[in-house]
């Protein structure tokens, strides 16, 4: 559920960068998106070994800016909290950063995820957009986190 979250969050934002010629730091334009979802917890069901059903409550401000040239094409902030629940085991968690997309001078479009991505990383990692290439790899890694995680949903 929650990397489900971030690559829908991503996938949006790599999207619009995509079908957008350019950005200015002109006045941008918000959308709110509450966040309020139960659903079964692939990823972590996966790890785990047992059946997980996360809930993901919060929202997502996403800031899209309009025109042309470089600067910031759209920033999206995100407050997520998660509850994965296994049988009567909880393990609680939150996903929480912004997504920032910006069109750089050579007209490159970059991604830079900041923040924490359960189970992945805190940190930043900038991304090449048309290429897919990572720019900037995040120098802390959360994955010890879902030994824990799993360890709290089986136990």
């Amino acid at each position: 559920m929650a990397k489900r979250a971030v690559a829908w969050l991503v996938g949006l934002t790599a999207l619009a960068a995509l079908l957008a010629s350019g950005a200015t730091a002109g006045k941008p334009v918000f959308q709110r998106i509450d966040v309020n979802e139960t659903a079964p917890d692939p990823f972590l069901t996966a790890e785990c070994g047992v059946a997980v059903t996360t809930q993901a409550l919060g929202h997502v401000i996403r800031r899209a800016f309009d025109g042309t040239g470089t600067g910031p094409e759209s920033v999206s902030t995100l407050n997520i909290g998660l509850t994965a629940t296994a049988g009567d085991n909880v393990v609680r968690f939150r996903d929480v950063g912004a997504d920032v997309v910006r069109i750089e001078p050579d007209g490159t479009a970059i991604l830079m995820i900041i923040g924490q991505v359960p189970f992945d990383f805190t940190g930043v990692l900038k991304i090449d957009l048309e290429t897919g290439e990572a720019i900037l790899e995040p120098q802390h890694s959360t994955a010890e986190d879902l030994e824990k995680a799993c360890a709290t949903l089986t136990g």
